[in-house]
């Protein structure tokens, strides 16, 4: 049995306008105010992977092995993007966290994830 747990605390992502606010002809960064780099907090990361093999002897010189591979044992759901951009209207006070209730279009929802669980077997000689 070999199990590998992965954990990673919430990363930190930068907020757009996607307009030009600031009139310095950059049409993606936000007020200084609130647009400073890495103002949103993205997702945590939980997961957990799980091999298990056994090697069976058929003679001295021949054998097999079972193995089986699970990831994402657990089936949680992890996001990989959120979508950054937020309008030029879009002022403090607000909570710059990702959030699974918004649609990805919204936002701060989250547009992407990575992949549920999955379970492979095979037998080698």
């Amino acid at each position: 049995m070999a199990p590998v747990l992965q954990y990673n605390s919430s990363h930190p992502f930068s907020l757009f306008t996607g307009t030009d606010v600031n009139g310095d002809r950059m049409s993606f960064c936000g007020p200084s105010s609130w647009g400073r780099r890495n103002t949103g907090i993205g997702p945590n990361y939980a997961n957990l992977n799980l091999r298990l093999s056994r090697r069976f002897k058929l003679t001295e010189k021949s054998s097999f092995q079972l193995m089986a591979e699970a990831f994402n044992i657990a089936n949680r759901t992890n996001y990989s993007n959120v979508n950054d951009t937020v309008e030029a209207t879009y002022l403090p006070p607000f909570n710059p966290h990702g959030s699974a209730q918004l649609s990805p279009n919204q936002p701060l929802g989250f547009t992407a994830d990575y992949p549920k669980r999955q379970i492979q077997r095979w037998r080698t000689a």
